[in-house]
């Protein structure tokens, strides 16, 4: 047990306390001591309570039990070891009642598995990480995170202490200052007969018809036969049966460049004798020079022609692709200068390719070209949509107040099969997305209304105009899945809700997964609708959906029908048909661009011809309009958009809005100027570039030209398969060499394009790849043992081999606290009233001479029994002479009654009486000296008292 105080600075406070109190002692002089002694105990008691209730005391108590997280490794290299739950059943079953425990299994992240507890059974090991690395420090940390401050505890690893991420020695050192122990369990796994393909090297540039060699090397812990396959894509090239030896062995492939471009190689190897097929396959990149080649993709047959036609007349390669046919991965858009996208619609295109072109464009520097037609920009369904992003206009109108007024009613299933597709995606909240898209593309003059169905329909968002959008979006959010299907109750709401709203076009967008009874008069009810100019759209979702209603619903309703059996396209759905709704967006009105000057394209400083129609966009605010129409709409707009760029060209390329254009002497010259100028500009950077893989890091390497001087400032943006991106700086490590590193935990292909950068502009660039095949924990491994003392060494960490020692030796102590403060204010709450009473309470002395004696000790001396025996003799010698004094009263009244004398003379006559009262008078101040010497005595006593 012991005290501990939070604030003990407020303990000098008790000098003060100390002198208030003596002062006071010391000026109370006329008070009886008893008093003065009650006064200053409380007093001093109380202040004293005060004191120790704002120093914050505490309660110290030693803590016995023990807090022990185990750090299960449940990475690749640990193959499902069985030791590990064997390992903590056996030491959980050692524990004392009060000692907790938890367990966290850690891989390239780490998780609880098992939260802190003090039951004895051990579950099996269930959470799942990522398997693909090993990240023991995330362990270590999470683990210390779990010890409450004031536990004694202790974080024990089992693994094979095999790292590829972290420092684990960092964060047992980290932990041993916080008093947390960090014990390991060696579980050392066998490398077996193990072949790796460890390599594949290939040129970084290359030139047609140019020779070269691929290297591939493979690591093996045994001597066996092998077969060696080289694929170019998907192509095989090549194919060698090799033997391999025991150690490292090195094999070369001679190509000879053909194709221009941008190429991937990978090796496989089949060996005879092997353990693990994860590690037998590598990747290399390599670029082709040649001229540039224009990817062009069409919404319908011929959107494109013209295009094509004016493109190969100037000599530029085109290839035109299917929609379908588009890239499924990062690098195969790096063969291309550019992209065109002629008339095509957002529901044509999923949200991966839109995504993969995106970032073609930004990072890779490709360009991009849209051009118009009724199903393009805002009529195609791309609001906010990454191409959107890309592009130098915004697809709905903005600032645009003249516009007819739109009343959209959207009727949307939330049956519980819209909980989730085939897919695992989540139909419920594109629907819900969808219908918040609808909201953000229309204008304050607009009205929305939102009807959620299931057995029942029931209105989500009420008829309202477009002002608190923020307070319709909430509303939507709130829409979940379930119940049954009945669509006709729904639609009829629907019906009631438009027709009430006052705006010159209403429109009806229906969506379901399911089916509804057909005998429901939906004619009937769809000719009110088409007569009150309400029209109405439906889209059908998945196979399951009852596609022949849904599309006699939308012919009679005169408006259009979807068939989506991706439930991603719903949204880019809901923004096509808000903006067909509308009717806006199609400019008809025949014209002649207005020429700005932006834009160093000569073709447009000859007279230009009229065009009959186009899209209305909103250019954005550092994009450059060269044409304009007479509403102040862009038709021909451009812009820088990371290190690629993009044009819009809002009319048609094939001549149904703009028939002139085509027909134009400078067409062809101006769509060559166009796309050229969305070529890549920036200069092929002239360094040597290198990359590796080590362990879970990957690694950058720029050698500069021989005699050249190290660039201002060079980074790498490092692209993954699922497109996320980081931004690494490289740093000087050696005369013209520049480094960086970049996470490579999880397999597959990073596309880094390297930029060199002056004042913050880029003036040189390069593109190169890496390809992690397999994850570094299934190759061969080094001596896990020996790593694994190495940073327990380094960290302060130690080893453990028996499961009774997790629980065992000698933890730092750790103290319990409890505040008493609370306890101290309420005894100083109940000692005031007290302390004012003994103030203002008028007590006879002896009452307070009892009161004092309750603090002091009462001496007892032979000196206060003899004080005390002469008080009591002179007691009793005052009730004698008060006795007498009363007797000799009564013989004065005696003595002054009248007497009769015989006759004589005067002296003989008085003489008697005189000598009487002499006498009588003699014996009075004998007696009053007795009574005096009692008062003395008594005074001297109460002096002493007093003092």
């Amino acid at each position: 047990m012991g005290i501990n105080f939070i604030q003990p600075l407020f303990l000098l406070l008790l000098l003060p306390v100390a002198y208030v109190i003596i002062s006071w002692w010391r000026h109370q002089k006329q008070m009886p001591i008893g008093r003065k002694v009650t006064i200053a105990t409380i007093r001093s008691l109380l202040f004293l309570l005060l004191v120790l209730a704002l120093a914050g005391t505490q309660l110290l108590t030693p803590i016995q039990a023990k807090t022990i997280v185990f750090v299960a490794d449940r990475s690749a290299s640990m193959k499902d070891d069985p030791r590990v739950l064997s390992f903590l059943r056996e030491a959980i079953g050692q524990k004392q009642a009060a000692d907790k425990y938890a367990v966290i299994a850690v891989g390239a992240e780490a998780a609880v598995d098992q939260p802190l507890t003090i039951r004895q059974e051990v579950q099996p090991l269930g959470v799942d990480v990522n398997r693909n690395a090993t990240n023991l420090a995330e362990g270590i940390r999470l683990a210390s995170a779990m010890i409450p401050t004031n536990a004694r505890g202790k974080v024990v690893l089992l693994t094979d202490g095999l790292e590829t991420n972290g420092d684990a020695a960092r964060q047992t050192r980290l932990a041993r200052e916080r008093g947390i122990a960090v014990e390991a369990v060696s579980l050392q796994q066998p490398n077996g007969d193990e072949v790796v393909l460890t390599s594949v090297q290939v040129p970084q540039r290359l030139y047609a018809g140019e020779e070269y060699g691929i290297s591939v090397d493979v690591e093996s812990t045994i001597a066996t036969e092998a077969t060696l396959r080289l694929y170019e894509g998907n192509r095989e090239a090549g194919q060698q049966t090799v033997q391999i030896g025991k150690g490292n062995n090195r094999f070369v492939f001679s190509q000879k460049a053909m194709q221009q471009g941008f190429h991937r190689y990978r090796v496989e190897i089949e060996p005879r004798q092997d353990t693990v097929a994860a590690n037998n396959q590598a990747t290399a990149y390599t670029q082709v020079a040649g001229a540039p080649v224009v990817l062009v993709a069409e919404g319908h047959p011929g959107a494109a022609s013209n295009l094509i036609q004016a493109l190969e007349a100037g000599n530029i390669k085109v290839e035109l692709r299917d929609l379908a046919l588009l890239p499924k991965e990062l690098e195969g858009y790096k063969q291309f200068a550019s992209i065109v996208l002629a008339d095509v619609p957002a529901t044509s295109m999923t949200d991966a390719d839109m995504e993969r072109m995106r970032t073609a464009v930004r990072d890779l520097g490709i360009g991009l070209i849209m051009t118009g037609g009724k199903d393009s920009f805002g009529m195609g369904g791309w609001f906010q949509t990454p191409i959107e992003e890309a592009l130098p206009v915004h697809m709905d109108l903005k600032g645009k107040e003249q516009l007819p007024s739109l009343g959209l009613q959207l009727v949307i299933d939330k049956s519980g099969s819209m909980s989730s597709d085939a897919r695992g995606a989540d139909k419920m909240a594109l629907a819900r997305e969808a219908a918040i898209r609808a909201t953000t593309m229309m204008n304050a003059q607009d009205s929305i209304g939102v009807i959620a169905f299931d057995d029942t329909p029931w209105d989500v968002v009420a008829p309202q105009s477009v002002t608190k959008l923020d307070e319709i979006q909430q509303q939507i959010s709130r829409i979940q899945a379930d119940g049954g299907t009945d669509i006709f109750p729904a639609l009829q709401l629907g019906y009631e809700r438009v027709k009430a709203m006052n705006t010159q076009r209403k429109h009806v967008i229906l969506l379901t997964d399911g089916q509804s009874a057909l005998d429901d008069d939906y004619e009937g009810l769809l000719q009110q609708m088409t007569a009150e100019n309400i029209t109405v759209s439906t889209v059908a979702l998945g196979d399951d959906s009852d596609r022949s209603l849904l599309e006699m619903i939308a012919e009679l309703g005169k408006g259009r029908y979807y068939f989506a059996n991706d439930a991603e396209s719903i949204p880019k759905i809901f923004s096509k048909e808000t903006a067909l709704a509308s009717r806006t967006f199609i400019v008809e009105k025949p014209q002649v661009p207005g020429y700005t000057g932006v834009g160093a394209w000569p073709a447009l400083k000859q007279t230009l011809p009229p065009v009959r129609a186009y899209i209305a966009t909103t250019p954005k605010q550092t994009a450059e309009s060269s044409l304009m129409s007479a509403d102040d709409d862009p038709i021909l707009t451009r812009w820088q958009y990371g290190l690629g760029r993009s044009v819009a060209w809002t009319s048609d390329l094939e001549g149904k809005w703009s028939p002139d254009w085509v027909a134009w002497g400078g067409n062809s010259r101006l769509w060559n100027e166009i796309v050229a100028w969305t070529f890549p500009q920036i200069t092929e950077g002239a360094w040597k570039t290198t990359t590796s893989v080590n362990g879970a890091k990957g690694n950058v390497k720029v050698t500069m030209p021989a005699g050249g001087s190290m660039p201002q400032e060079m980074e790498a943006v490092v692209l993954n398969q699922e497109m996320k991106r980081e931004v690494i700086k490289l740093k000087p490590v050696a005369p013209g060499v520049m480094e960086g590193e970049f996470e490579t935990a999880d397999p597959g292909t990073y596309m880094i394009q390297i930029s060199q950068k002056n004042q913050g502009r880029v003036t040189a660039s390069q593109t190169t790849g890496l390809t992690v095949s397999y994850s570094p924990e299934y190759g061969i491994h080094a001596d896990g043992e020996k790593e694994l003392q190495e940073w327990l060494s380094s960290g302060g960490g130690n080893q453990i081999t028996k499961p009774e020692e997790a629980f065992g030796g000698t933890l730092p102590d750790k103290w319990d606290t409890q505040s008493i403060s609370e306890w101290l204010l309420m005894l100083a709450a109940l000692l005031l009233p007290i302390d004012i009473a003994v103030r203002r309470l008028q007590l006879p002395d002896q009452w307070w001479v009892r009161l004092s004696s309750l603090w002091r000790l009462r001496k007892s001396t032979s000196a206060d029994s003899g004080q005390q025996a002469v008080l009591s003799r002179l007691g009793e010698k005052r009730s004698v002479t008060r006795r007498t004094r009363e007797e000799r009263t009564d013989d004065q009244k005696v003595v002054s009654a009248p007497l009769i004398h015989p006759i004589g003379t005067a002296g003989n006559r008085v003489k008697p009486a005189t000598v009487k009262n002499e006498q009588a008078k003699e014996q009075q101040e004998k007696q009053a000296q007795p009574d005096e010497t009692l008062n003395r005595l008594l005074a001297a006593k109460n002096r002493k008292k007093s003092q």
